[in-house]
């Protein structure tokens, strides 16, 4: 039986004024904040990118963020 437990690297990006804003995988509306988060080939606002167990800021807990039964979680929680 195969695992699908998996960790997954969180990189904050400062957004650029000339670019199309893009859309936040957890809210769906364009990130228009100075920063946004890219995880899981998505991107995200910082308040968006949160822990399905405690609801911690990943972005602000550390750079990798855990994912296990379609969950998005912290390292504790993990």
């Amino acid at each position: 039986m195969q695992k699908r437990e998996k960790s997954f690297g969180i990189q904050m990006l400062s957004v650029q004024p000339d670019t199309k804003p893009k859309g936040c995988a957890g809210c769906n509306r364009k990130i228009k904040d100075r920063y946004l988060l890219k995880a899981l080939d998505k991107y995200w606002h910082e308040d968006c990118l949160k822990c399905a167990c405690c609801d911690c800021r990943l972005g602000e807990v550390g750079s990798t963020l855990y994912t296990k039964a379609n969950l998005i979680l912290c390292r504790r929680d993990y």
